[in-house]
């Protein structure tokens, strides 16, 4: 892979997400194939060729297994063979019309992600968790079974390890530094680049009163009398919100990314947002869905369908990053592709 892709661009326009608060919304609610080219798809993102088995995967995958604690059916733990657990993650976090080349991506995405934190639930008996914490598992379909077998034991590296990486569903034009979501993650390959993909996209909006946002906040241990207003403090290279002020409580200030958790990620879609006081309500108006870090998904589908391959989509989300297969004779347990 080369050292970078990507220039940093200017961020998301903030003047572009008032011009878009003003228009129709949308309400809240390196892997080539052997021969040098990915598989095609065919009709709805289908493979075209064998159909594959997910018996094939457990075959493929050298014995490797992922500890999955089922949090949605009560916590049961289980053992998931490594390419099964792939494929079933793609359908959970993938476009289930994504071209080969995009579902092949995040399938070396998911895998890494997988091999990196292993054992990030160590402490309550299993290694990862099936939610939007770890990843989201799902019954596989004919298109990740494909996709992980094509990609199988192939994962991201970065100093000769396996990389920590992330994704999201829509960057919204721009993908998010990792260190502002998430301090003390510093990867020069997780930084604020700009998505050319995104020109296109329509804005989303959120109304909240101000007595639900302080009421929201209370739960991440804000106090204070009441909440008077509502302002955006600062925005950083991406152009999402880095800090917001909130007068009349104690801390009266709060980073972006925090405040979107304490208001719940599936409500607050992402940082990208301008605001609007209406009354004692604030309307939010933004883009993106998602923390924005890595790979944005929305993108890498329609990289792909303007040609892209497996290797630009990685390339353009992970600068830097060197591909490796997972082979327990090698040293380390990697065997780096050229």
């Amino acid at each position: 892979m080369p050292d970078r892709v990507g220039a940093r661009g200017s961020g998301i326009s903030v003047s572009r997400l008032r011009r878009l608060a003003g228009v129709a919304v949308v309400a809240v609610g390196a892997l080539v194939s052997p021969q040098g080219a990915a598989p095609q798809a065919g009709a709805a993102g289908q493979p075209q060729g064998a159909a594959v088995a997910e018996s094939d995967l457990e075959r493929a995958g050298g014995g490797r297994t992922v500890s999955l604690g089922l949090r949605e059916s009560g916590g049961r733990a289980v053992s998931v063979p490594l390419e099964v657990y792939v494929a079933r993650v793609i359908a959970g976090e993938g476009e289930p019309t994504a071209p080969a080349a995009t579902q092949q991506a995040l399938a070396i995405a998911i895998r890494t992600y997988a091999t990196v934190y292993a054992r990030r639930h160590a402490s309550e008996g299993f290694g990862l968790c099936d939610t939007t914490h770890c990843q989201v598992f799902r019954t596989s379909t004919p298109a990740s079974r494909h996709a992980a077998l094509t990609t199988a034991g192939r994962v991201l590296t970065y100093n000769g390890v396996p990389a920590e990486v992330f994704y999201s569903a829509s960057c919204g034009g721009h993908s998010e530094r990792a260190s502002y979501v998430w301090p003390g993650i510093e990867y020069p390959y997780l930084q604020a680049v700009e998505d050319d993909v995104h020109g296109e996209d329509e804005p989303w909006t959120l109304d909240l009163t101000l007595r639900g946002i302080q009421q929201a906040l209370a739960s991440a241990g804000v106090t204070g009398a009441r909440l008077t207003g509502f302002e955006i403090e600062s925005r950083n290279e991406s152009g999402r919100v880095a800090a917001v002020r909130l007068p009349g409580l104690r801390p009266d200030s709060m980073a972006g990314a925090a405040f979107r958790m304490a208001v719940g990620p599936s409500t607050l879609r992402s940082t990208a947002f301008t605001v609007e006081r209406r009354g004692d309500t604030i309307r939010f108006t933004g883009l993106g869905y998602g923390h924005g870090v890595g790979m944005c998904v929305i993108g890498a589908g329609r990289r792909a369908r303007r040609g892209e391959t497996v290797d630009d989509i990685l390339h353009a989300y992970y600068p830097g990053l060197r591909l490796a297969v997972l082979d327990a004779a090698a040293p380390g347990g990697l065997r780096l592709e050229d």
